[in-house]
């Protein structure tokens, strides 16, 4: 890859895992303008819109019963929003270019050794996390081949159990199509089982490296705003040393603010994606699990437990990225008033106002425009959610 500024062993660490991860299916900023990039991502493209059709095919059918048409219309909905998240963080290439260049130039500046372990912790902590979250999610991809695999016919007392109650012998997928593709031969079958792969892996891949991407680059801003506000309180007094600084400071401020507003409008249709998937299939779910728990089938009441705290951490986790910019960048105009403004020159004391006037309105990361993804949100969901949960166990009930 053509690097576009001087990179270091901090940018390496903080970065290569959503180089790698976001390459593979070409929306890795850096390399957008790349005609292999382009390649990769029209394919990735094209493997979605089949998981797309073959599933919404198959819940339309609903040859084998409520449970397989629940299982395709779930993994449906999840490639839909995959699909969304991968043409939104590919047209909005230029914002993300913008935001990985400029955490390059700032891992690339000499900072002390203060500065640096503030940005250190917080890259740790976005490291950490996306990491997590690819792990988990190419498990989960890994389950799906996992539950095709015949064990009956690998182990012989299943096997023989099965031929003595003549059972009959249904086609292995590893995402529910079996109406879609029903029996097929040895090479078209092994065909469709490696083209099922890759749209499990081209899903998990859309899924994990869109949110771990977003999650260390709002990581990186916070620990930049923070930064700032070490600098605002430890500026000096000296006048030309301090005009100097203060101009240095609100530019960077300004720069700060730009980059936020760069990170809302790329990632907030992705985010507005996301936030109403999880909504859907947290209502989906809950009313399944209360069906379950009615029928006392605890295997599948397990299911969907899993299933619901899995779509909440996941929305937590936006939740949480935002909460921590909207909070830190509301912290800058307390720390200009920490600054020892009272012994400044009047003409620098005048700068301050605009600055703190500004600090305390809030970076918001939003989704679709209008709801703010912090902490509130994510408990008004929470509430939104059990209330129409507990309407709907009353309307079991009776």
């Amino acid at each position: 890859m053509k690097k576009v500024r001087n990179w270091n062993d901090e940018t390496h660490r903080a970065i290569n895992v959503y180089e790698k991860v976001l390459g593979i299916i070409g929306v890795w900023p850096l390399n957008a303008g790349e005609p292999k990039s382009i390649v990769r991502c029209s394919i990735a493209i094209l493997i979605q819109i089949s998981t797309i059709g073959s599933l919404s095919l198959e819940a339309y059918r609903q040859c084998l019963g409520t449970e397989d048409m629940m299982e395709a219309f779930l993994m449906d909905l999840s490639s839909v929003v995959s699909l969304s998240k991968l043409l939104v963080i590919r047209l909005t290439w230029q914002h993300t270019y913008i935001l990985v260049t400029s955490l390059i130039d700032d891992w690339s500046i000499s900072w002390d050794a203060r500065r640096r372990e503030v940005m250190t912790r917080y890259t740790n902590v976005g490291r950490v996390v996306s990491l997590t979250i690819l792990y988990l999610g190419y498990a989960s991809g890994m389950s799906f081949l996992f539950m095709a695999i015949p064990f009956d016919d690998l182990i012989p007392w299943l096997n023989a159990s099965k031929a003595n109650n003549n059972a009959t012998v249904m086609p292995t997928y590893f995402l529910a199509t079996y109406c879609v593709f029903g029996s097929l031969s040895g090479i078209v079958h092994s065909c469709v089982l490696l083209l099922q792969a890759a749209q499990i892996f081209v899903n998990a891949t859309s899924h994990c490296g869109n949110d771990g991407f977003f999650f260390g680059l709002t990581m990186h801003l916070c620990g930049q705003f923070e930064v700032l506000e070490m600098d605002f309180a430890d500026i000096e007094v000296d006048e030309r040393v301090c005009k100097r600084r203060m101009r240095m400071l609100i530019g960077r401020h300004c720069r700060l603010i730009k980059l936020a507003d760069s990170l809302e409008y790329a990632f907030s249709m992705a985010i507005f994606a996301q936030t109403l998937m999880s909504i859907l299939l947290l209502c989906v779910e809950g009313m399944q699990l209360l069906i379950s728990l009615r029928l006392n089938d605890n295997i599948a009441a397990i299911k969907h437990i899993v299933l619901i705290l899995t779509m909440l951490v996941q929305l937590y986790l936006y939740c949480y990225a935002g909460n921590q910019l909207e909070s830190i960048s509301e912290r800058l105009a307390y720390s200009v008033y920490d600054s020892p403004w009272y012994d400044f020159d009047v003409k620098i004391m005048k700068n301050l106002p605009m600055v703190m006037l500004r600090g305390v309105i809030p970076h918001q990361i939003t989704a679709g425009k209008f709801l703010p993804m912090n902490l509130f949100s994510f408990k008004e969901i929470l509430k939104a959610t059990g209330s129409y949960l507990s309407v709907l166990r009353m309307v079991i009930d009776t």
